[in-house]
């Protein structure tokens, strides 16, 4: 029997964790499979202990005291880990039929840390019955070489990855992060440089359902600060350990670039931060390679990609004015 741990933090989703919850129990089946299923509740409050305690034959249930988001919550769940690997599952998700066995076999054939697979999206109702036309499939990303593949932005969301637990000793997941805490804790264990294999098949479904991906100057503002936080722990982490070469430096100078324009036109002072941290690593940097917009490229040529930006946020605000 192997040991699998998998952790499911959750507040205020019990229809859909029930279904989450199922999705687990159902791998084990005749496979050589030994669960430990911990759901961290962060405070519900629509009945989600209730709902627990119908599973307490089969699931580890921790209560927060507080609300302290998803990222103290999975941190409480890996404290309790016991098993030779461990799966994050967001509450919202559901695995794949068998998916955790192929994942475990595949990690034990090739001794592997990281197990990264494929996964698909689909529309859900009110049942949580999936909308038929609406699934949609991603295949594992190829994470050789490293680090280079994590520079490019190469990831998985959190419910594709499987972790060897020894390897993920001592690691855990960013509090401050919100919007992207997934592929700052895959990051971070991939740049632990272990042995990351690729199964080419669908191992969950991400559902999407009402009420999530609102987005708003506040979200986008967000998302664009914790790229930069995500991206300067992976500079610091290549630059202690003597691999941050000139190829790099400038791959991570057009990352950096990706979130500049919701920086010029939301937070000014940390667009000139980026600025001169960009030209910092690349100071003959132009946007014409890391700008996908042909008119933001035309400007950039013209005026140069921080006053391009600048211009092209003058602009929407006066649009806006209007």
């Amino acid at each position: 029997m192997i040991d699998v741990s998998i952790i499911i933090p959750t507040y205020n989703r019990r229809d859909l964790v029930r279904q989450a919850i199922d999705s687990c129990l159902s791998q084990a089946n005749g496979r050589g499979l030994k669960l430990q299923i911990v759901v961290v509740d962060d405070c519900s409050t629509d009945g989600t202990r209730d709902l627990l305690a119908q599973y307490h034959e089969h699931v580890e249930s921790v209560f927060l005291a507080e609300n302290a988001g998803q990222s103290n919550a999975r941190n409480a769940g890996l404290s309790k880990a016991t098993g030779s690997y461990v799966k994050f599952l967001d509450s919202d998700d559901v695995l794949e039929a068998a998916s955790l066995y192929r994942e475990v076999s595949l990690a034990e054939a090739d001794n592997s840390d990281i197990v990264v697979s494929g996964w698909g999206a689909a529309s859900i109702d009110e049942q949580g019955r999936t909308v038929a036309g609406t699934e949609k499939k991603w295949p594992a990303p190829d994470m050789e070489p490293l680090p280079d593949t994590v520079i490019w932005g190469r990831a998985v969301p959190t419910s594709s990855a499987l972790y060897r637990r020894s390897y993920i000793a001592g690691l855990e997941w960013d509090p401050r992060l919100s919007k992207l805490d997934d592929w700052d804790f895959f990051c971070r264990a991939a740049l632990r440089m272990g042995k990351i294999v690729a199964l080419d098949s669908v191992t969950y479904w991400m559902r999407e359902h009402d009420g999530e991906r609102v987005t708003n100057s506040t979200t986008m503002l967000k998302n664009a600060r914790e790229h930069h936080t995500i991206l300067h722990k992976m500079e610091e982490t290549l630059t202690e350990r003597g691999e941050l070469t000139e190829a790099r430096a400038l791959w991570l100078a057009k990352y950096y670039y990706k979130e500049l324009r919701v920086l010029s036109l939301y937070d000014r002072p940390s667009f000139e931060r980026a600025v001169a941290h960009i030209l910092t690593l690349d100071p003959q940097f132009t946007a014409r390679d890391a700008e996908r917009t042909k008119y933001m490229r035309l400007l950039g040529s013209a005026l140069g990609f921080r006053r391009a930006n600048l211009f092209h946020s003058f602009i929407k605000r006066r649009i806006k004015r209007v």
